[in-house]
C-alpha cells in the first residue's frame, strides 16, 4: 500500500526519467528489498545488515520499518510498477545523531536491487533535494565503518566522514553532506 506523495526524479544526463520516489505505509516491500541485498552484501563481503534481521513481523528490522512508516520517513524507489529500492529519511537520528537538532535529514536503511544498482544515484540526489526542500543543511548517515565498498560509494556523493561510533560492538562511520541552498 503506497501513501504520501510522489516524486519524479528528472535532471541531467545520467537522470532515469522513469524513477519514482513514493512514501510508502507498507513496510513488506522495503523489508524483502534490504533482505535481497542483505544476502548480496554477506555474500560478496561487502555487508550491511544481517540477513534475517527483518524477516518475520516482531523482527528488529520490521520494527524499524515500521517507526519509519509512522514519523512519514519510509519511501520505495519504483521504475514502473516494480519497487527498485527503499530508503528511510527521517527527520532525526537519537541513536547516531544525538542532540544535533534540526540542521540536518538522516537517511537510513537505503538499499537498492542489485539489477537496478543505477537508481541508487537518483535516489541520493533526491535526498538531497528533499532536504534542501525542508530548509535543512546536511544529509547524515551511518554506515558500517568496515564495508570500504559502501563508504567510497557515498564518499562519491560528496558525503565527508565526520565521526566514528561504536553501538553495540559495531563500528560505525558517521557522514554528511552539505546541502546548497535554494538559489
Amino acid at each position: 500500500m503506497l501513501g504520501g506523495y510522489a516524486h519524479r526524479v528528472t535532471g541531467g544526463p545520467e537522470t532515469d526519467t522513469d524513477l519514482r520516489i513514493v512514501m510508502s505505509t507498507d513496510p513488506g516491500p522495503s523489508a524483502a528489498i534490504i533482505e535481497e541485498v542483505a544476502a548480496w552484501g554477506e555474500a560478496t563481503g561487502y555487508p550491511s545488515w544481517i540477513p534475517g534481521s527483518f524477516t518475520g513481523p516482531e523482527s528488529v528490522g520490521i520494527s524499524r520499518l515500521r517507526a519509519d512508516v509512522a514519523s512519514g520517513g519510509l519511501y520505495l524507489m519504483w521504475r514502473g510498477e516494480r519497487a527498485v529500492g527503499t530508503l528511510s529519511l527521517l527527520e532525526n537520528d537519537p541513536l547516531f545523531w544525538p542532540g544535533a537538532g534540526d540542521e540536518a535529514m538522516y537517511l537510513h536503511r537505503f538499499a537498492v536491487r542489485r539489477g537496478d544498482a543505477g537508481a541508487g544515484r537518483q535516489a541520493v540526489r533526491w535526498c538531497i533535494g528533499e532536504a534542501r526542500r525542508r530548509g535543512r543543511s546536511f544529509v547524515r548517515l551511518d554506515c558500517l565503518a568496515g564495508n570500504p565498498g559502501i563508504r567510497r560509494y557515498y564518499e562519491s556523493y560528496g558525503f565527508v566522514q565526520v565521526d566514528g561510533k561504536l553501538v553495540n560492538g559495531t563500528q560505525y562511520s558517521l557522514y554528511q553532506v552539505a546541502v546548497t541552498p535554494p538559489a
